[in-house]
């Protein structure tokens, strides 16, 4: 039997390139990323217009209200609380007795001088015989000059210890009296520190009195940085929290020059006109309105050019102390496109959000307000937010 042969494997023939042809063609070009979108040539910015800036400025500040005319009392003399004749919110009238000490070791002391006047008199009196006695024989011959002399300067010295007797004797009294606290004027009790049977001291206020006449005054604490724009007549606006709609004007009074507890310095403003329903101890606002540091003033002949206002970030450090900002000058009627100028200008007062600029810039210039290190003279840029809007 013949032997069979094996056959070859097939041949695997390569595999073409397939060619869609037909409606395929166009789903695979639909399914290709599309091409990028050239971008603008020109850089957009942020970008403001500037306007004129406040020459003032507005400040609130809490005050208190208080008396004009106010006090505190205190015996001139220390000593026991006999009897407080009033109390907190009592009224009382000019030369009213308010209270008084212990007058038992005064009234000792009054007639203790008293005694030592009578004293002094006496000695004087019979100083004066001798010195006349001495006088008279010094005339006729019977006496020497010496013996006058010493007549003379006892009687001298007794006139001196009477006198200073009776200084004494006054000083008694005069105690004596202060042993008595009477009202200086009109008015009412706004505190008691003392109470009978309590020992003060010389001094030590037993009653603080606020007076009837006078009307009412505002002490506030002004904080270092505004006190230097106060000055004595200067008029503010007051408000109360407690009288809704009552507004009043204030003129500044008086200024501290060295600074209180915090820092702030004492201020007190005079209401201009009375208000009926204040009352002592009454929270007050006070708006202080100060010129803005770095504002121009005029020079008589021409008003300045007004001062406008940027953001902080809407300048930068030129060379040396030069100060820059970048101003958009349109390059078309629409204003879409715009070439930047580089401007000096100068700056007054700046805060930690805005600054003042007095020259270099007018009210409605448009400025680029950020990323100014990235930006230069002659840039051509787009504003943000202006013309037609791209998405992506």
């Amino acid at each position: 039997m013949p032997r069979s042969k094996s056959l070859p494997p097939p041949r695997r023939r390569p595999l073409g390139r397939l060619v869609l042809l037909g409606p395929l063609a166009p789903l695979l070009a639909a399914c290709q990323e599309p091409p990028p979108i050239p971008e603008t040539p020109h850089r957009p910015i942020a970008w403001m217009a500037v306007g004129a800036a406040e020459t003032v400025s507005h400040r609130a500040l809490s005050g208190v209200v208080r008396p004009v005319q106010r006090a505190p009392l205190a015996f001139e003399v220390g000593g026991r609380v006999e009897t407080l004749e009033v109390d907190v919110g009592d009224h009382f009238k000019r030369g009213d007795v308010l209270g008084r000490l212990d007058q038992r070791t005064y009234r000792l002391a009054r007639e203790e001088r008293a005694s030592e006047v009578v004293q002094a008199k006496a000695v004087v009196h019979e100083a004066e015989q001798e010195h006349t006695r001495q006088q008279r024989l010094n005339a006729e011959g019977w006496a020497s000059e010496a013996a006058f002399d010493t007549a003379q300067a006892a009687l001298d010295t007794a006139r001196g210890r009477l006198a200073t007797a009776r200084a004494r004797l006054d000083i008694a009294e005069e105690h004596l009296a202060d042993t008595v606290l009477l009202a200086p004027y009109a008015g009412m009790v706004a505190r008691r520190h003392a109470e009978p049977a309590q020992q003060v001291t010389a001094a030590e206020t037993v009653l603080e009195i606020q007076g009837n006449g006078g009307g009412f005054e505002i002490a506030v604490a002004v904080p270092e940085t505004l006190v230097d724009g106060l000055r004595p007549g200067d008029i503010h606006t007051v408000t109360f929290p407690a009288r809704p709609g009552a507004t009043v004007q204030a003129r500044v009074t008086e200024v501290s020059t060295e600074a209180g507890r915090g820092g702030t310095f004492p201020v007190t403003l005079r209401l201009a006109t009375p208000h009926p329903e204040l009352r002592a101890g009454m929270t007050a606002e006070v708006t202080i309105t100060l010129a803005v540091a770095g504002a121009p003033a005029t020079d008589g002949k021409r008003d300045a050019d007004p001062p406008v206002s940027v953001p902080v970030t809407a300048f930068l450090a030129g060379a040396g102390a030069d100060t820059v900002a970048f101003v958009f000058k349109p390059a078309d009627d629409a204003g879409l496109t715009g070439v930047l100028e580089r401007r000096t200008i100068t700056l007054g007062a700046v805060d930690s959000e805005r600054a003042m600029v007095t020259a270099g810039l007018t009210p409605g210039e448009v400025i680029a307000t950020r990323g100014l290190p990235f930006l230069r003279a002659g840039q051509i840029v787009s504003r943000l937010g202006v013309g037609p809007q791209r998405y992506e």
